[in-house]
């Protein structure tokens, strides 16, 4: 428990939190855009967190404080509008929204919260805030909803009032983390399996400095040109509903039928999709060369047929792929910027970080952030103690 929030929380409220929610990260580590064409992702809950302490207030507004921005949104309980407030505000007026509209009346509380999540790095921010502000509602104004609902509901939040045409991936994973597991979810079925991780490796995520904006960005268009591939291809065969439908043979057999973008889109996730197999198969059998194979794979599949790197993100992978340590280097989240992931041998993080600090800045001229992180456990609040607040 961050007593620092504690600590925040009585200094702005003058009086003590009764409760304490934090959500992790996350970063996937095969699967980039296959979310939303149905298929699978290996997805890891990290230990870069959204913390809030929080309790009710009596105002009907909802009263939210950043540490990290230093401003506070305020929202109407009953509506779920923001009625003052910076930009970050639309992430809890989003949920409030949604859960307005699925009937609930909710309960206002005043929160602080603490990020540790990189903003805007593609280790998904605003579904770790989502899914914290999901659960304090449900908490405040006693709402039983479970965890796939949490996810559905945070993801709706984002579709519809947030405006990002998300999958599922960010919100499921943030909140069906748990410690010392990564995830293979199937995002057709919304379920998931446990990946074997091997003892002497670790994650290591490396921040180009370069923020992401996908809001009206290209992120829309590719989905648009996944969703153009599978309405040719379900006319020559009406069992194909997304992209995961689709054999790479059938592909190839029918891809001149496709315009050249959307050719080139459908290629990628249909590859990126089995790459998910085949990286649970290699962490479980610890096969090195074969972890370095498929990451380098998907990073060239991002680049070249799905078009989501930039100059930032071509300096940063030299700079990962030939550092100190490193076993496997590739993209992380949706692209266009913000975080890069690597796995290294435990043994050798320090090395690794500073090789890619020195050969990023040698490339760039930034000074880029590297993170080595752990498995985190999901979405969760809990009470806080008194001995806890003081």
């Amino acid at each position: 428990m961050n007593c620092d929030v504690l600590s925040k929380f009585r200094e702005l409220y003058q009086i003590d939190p009764s409760h304490y929610a934090k959500s992790p990260g996350r970063v996937d580590l095969m699967g980039s855009h296959t979310d939303y064409n149905h298929g699978f992702v290996v997805t890891m809950p990290i230990n870069l967190e959204i913390e809030c302490a929080f309790t009710t207030n009596d105002s009907g507004v909802i009263s939210l404080y950043s540490c990290n921005i230093d401003t506070t949104v305020k929202i109407d309980a009953k509506t779920g509008e923001m009625i003052e407030g910076d930009d970050w505000g639309k992430y809890p007026s989003a949920v409030a929204k949604v859960l307005i509209d699925e009937g609930h009346e909710l309960t206002a509380f005043s929160g602080a919260f603490c990020s540790s999540i990189p903003i805007g790095s593609g280790l998904s921010s605003s579904a770790a805030l989502e899914a914290t502000v999901m659960a304090i509602l449900a908490e405040t104004s006693q709402l039983k909803i479970d965890k796939l609902n949490m996810s559905l509901l945070s993801q709706k939040a984002e579709n519809v009032y947030v405006g990002v045409n998300c999958g599922i991936l960010d919100q499921y994973s943030v909140i069906f983390g748990e410690r010392h597991k990564a995830i293979k979810l199937d995002c057709r079925e919304l379920s998931h399996e446990q990946v074997s991780w091997p003892k002497d490796i670790m994650v290591a995520i490396c921040n180009t400095n370069k923020p992401r904006q996908l809001h009206g960005s290209e992120y829309d268009d590719r989905r648009a040109q996944c969703e153009q591939a599978v309405e040719v291809f379900a006319k020559i065969d009406s069992k194909i509903e997304k992209l995961r439908d689709v054999s790479i043979e059938f592909f190839h057999e029918h891809k001149d039928k496709l315009s050249p973008e959307a050719s080139k889109r459908a290629q990628f996730i249909i590859e990126e999709n089995n790459r998910t197999h085949e990286l649970e198969e290699a962490l479980s059998t610890n096969d090195k060369a074969k972890l370095k194979d498929v990451f380098a794979r998907s990073y060239a599949g991002a680049r070249d047929l799905f078009e989501i790197s930039n100059d930032a993100m071509e300096h940063m992978y030299t700079a990962m792929s030939t550092a100190t340590g490193v076993v496997a280097s590739r993209q992380a989240g949706a692209g266009f910027g913000g975080c890069m992931v690597s796995l290294i041998y435990k043994n050798q993080l320090e090395e690794f970080k500073s090789s890619v600090f020195d050969k990023y800045k040698e490339l760039t001229g930034i000074e880029c952030e590297i993170y080595g992180v752990r498995t985190a456990d999901g979405t969760n609040v809990e009470a806080v103690l008194e001995s806890k607040t003081h």
